[in-house]
C-alpha cells in the first residue's frame, strides 16, 4: 500500500496573518478525529525560514481512505477558516517513492 503525501503552501500578505493561521490550524488538527484516521495521519506545519509570510503543511496518510477523510476535513473546516485571511495557495499530491534518511 502506498504512502500518500500532500504539500500545501500558503503565502499570506502579512506575518501576523501567517502566525494566526498557523495557530488556528494547529488547534484544528489537534481537535480533529475520524474513524479512518486511526493514528496513521501525520501533519507537519512549518513557517518559512526565509519568508515569514509563508507556511507549509505536509500531510502524510497511509492509504486513500485516510486521505479522503483529510480531504473532507479540509473542505469542511480548514478551507473556510483559511478563507478569512488573504492568501495564495498551492497544493501538491504525491505518492512516496523513496524516503532517504542521512
Amino acid at each position: 500500500m502506498a504512502t500518500i503525501k500532500r504539500l500545501n503552501i500558503n503565502k499570506f500578505t502579512t506575518e501576523s496573518d501567517d502566525d494566526a493561521f498557523i495557530k488556528e490550524l494547529k488547534q484544528l488538527w489537534l481537535s480533529w478525529s475520524h474513524p479512518s484516521a486511526s493514528g496513521n495521519i501525520t501533519v507537519d506545519i512549518n513557517k518559512g525560514r526565509n519568508d515569514p509570510t509563508q507556511m507549509t503543511a505536509f500531510v502524510t496518510a497511509s492509504n486513500d481512505e485516510e486521505m479522503k477523510a483529510v480531504d473532507e476535513f479540509a473542505v469542511n473546516t480548514v478551507i473556510p477558516m483559511r478563507a478569512k485571511y488573504k492568501h495564495d495557495n498551492i497544493e501538491v499530491d504525491a505518492e512516496l517513492l523513496v524516503s532517504i534518511h542521512k
